[in-house]
């Protein structure tokens, strides 16, 4: 059981290494969901728990898989308050949070995610072996373990409203907050103005969101925080590469549509060169 595979991802992310995850949908087998993850060469996992229907029981499987064949896995919980905390107790090593626009709710988000003294999350150390890699809390310090939990610990509110980008920078400060993660559907819904007849692919390219993607690059960038996109196609997605977005969400695996893992990953890194 490898340690520390977290704060490995989160040491590439600040030093400006690009880094790619799919999401993970219902229909999957997570055994051999993982492997192809890991086989592939994405850096992490996501969880699709907001849109999908995945059962509790099923996400421990995919932590267990994930521990074992050292890659992090992350969730896209339900809500962005507290439901997520049995899924961070249980392993998951990170969130990418939904429908964040104060930033009241983002300071919450840290309190539960976090041990003291960057947050309030509550004990539940020794409820699963993988949250803490193996290490026994009646043979390791406390203190110990709970830096442990969040050095191996990642957040990321989402960016899916005008509102949330007003509150961004005071947002990106927060000590806890890796980075934050675009919305790309939803900001475009956020912004208005989409003609009837208007197609996805087209609305997100659009000058009113490409607009907003700058500024949100601009902001991790004074930050010193992590960019990351989702939602568009992986020819915009490597566009946005070169103009400061670090992380990509490069699609969904549902159904066991496991062959969308290599193809998409595999176009992306072409197009970036």
């Amino acid at each position: 059981m490898e340690k520390n595979v977290t704060y490995e991802l989160k040491q590439k992310m600040q030093a400006g290494e690009k880094i790619f995850g799919h999401t993970v949908g219902p229909g999957n087998d997570p055994i051999e969901t993982v492997k192809a993850f890991k086989d592939c060469g994405y850096d992490f996992i996501m969880m699709e728990n907001e849109h999908s229907l995945v059962g509790k029981e099923t996400v421990y499987e995919y932590i267990r898989a994930a521990r074992r064949m050292a890659i992090p896995i992350l969730m896209r919980p339900e809500e962005n308050d507290a439901n997520f905390r049995c899924y961070l107790d249980g392993g998951v090593n990170g969130l990418m949070l939904p429908q964040v626009d104060t930033v009241e709710e983002v300071v919450g988000a840290v309190d539960r995610a976090y041990f003291p003294p960057i947050g309030q999350r509550g004990y539940g150390l020794g409820l699963s072996p993988y949250l803490l890699d193996f290490q026994s809390p009646a043979e390791v310090p406390l203190l110990e373990l709970t830096d442990y939990v969040n050095n191996n610990t990642v957040l990321f509110p989402q960016t899916e409203s005008l509102a949330c980008i007003r509150n961004l920078p005071r947002i990106l400060r927060m000590e806890g907050v890796t980075g934050t993660i675009v919305g790309s559907n939803d900001l475009a819904l956020d912004i208005g103005g989409i003609q009837p007849k208007a197609l996805m692919p087209e609305i997100t390219a659009s000058e009113p969101v490409e607009e907003r993607l700058a500024q949100v690059a601009a902001l991790c960038r004074d930050a010193g925080k992590v960019a990351g996109v989702g939602g568009l196609p992986i020819s915009r997605l490597a566009a946005w590469a070169k103009r400061g977005f670090q992380l990509f969400m490069l699609g969904y695996v549902l159904d066991g549509n496991l062959e969308i893992l290599r193809t998409r990953i595999e176009e992306m890194k072409s197009l970036m060169g």
